[in-house]
């Protein structure tokens, strides 16, 4: 198994465990800081949907709710835009990374169904299996180049 990258470390910290969502959310973050280069000042967030991906954002951002420096705009989308005192990025996920990210949540929605009436064993070999999946998923993220996961929408 792969070393989890501190950030991404960081991440599942911060988000209580790992999942798909919050990874993606920390490649949002660090694709959006990077095409900001070093304009940093006065940083601003929007995200486009309530969902796991806030943890990683605020993570790799610094921008956080309590702060007032990420808002959330439900528009069911998953596009981030990051401002600072000079330019602005926008960027969202590409509809093959959500469809992956998806694959994941399938597979807990069928094993997670009826948890509470499973033998504690029963539970043990979905959970195994959900890790299984995390373990394959979660490191393509981590290695994979910017562009194969989020698209420019605007700058």
């Amino acid at each position: 198994m792969i070393k989890t990258p501190e950030i991404f470390a960081r991440i599942y910290a911060r988000h209580g465990h790992r999942c798909p969502m919050s990874t993606l959310g920390g490649c949002l973050g660090l694709a959006a800081m990077k095409s900001l280069g070093g304009s940093l000042e006065g940083l601003q967030a929007v995200y486009s949907n309530r969902s796991c991906a806030l943890d990683g954002i605020a993570e790799t951002t610094g921008c956080s709710e309590a702060a007032g420096t990420l808002v959330v705009k439900s528009d069911g989308r998953h596009a981030l835009t990051l401002t600072s005192a000079e330019t602005a990025v926008e960027i969202e996920l590409t509809a093959q990374t959500l469809e992956s990210a998806g694959r994941y949540r399938l597979l807990c929605d069928r094993l997670e169904r009826g948890w509470d009436q499973l033998a504690p064993e029963e539970q043990i070999r979905r959970r195994a299996e959900m890790d299984a999946m995390l373990d394959e998923l979660l490191p393509q993220f981590w290695q994979a180049e910017a562009q194969q996961l989020v698209q420019k929408v605007s700058k």
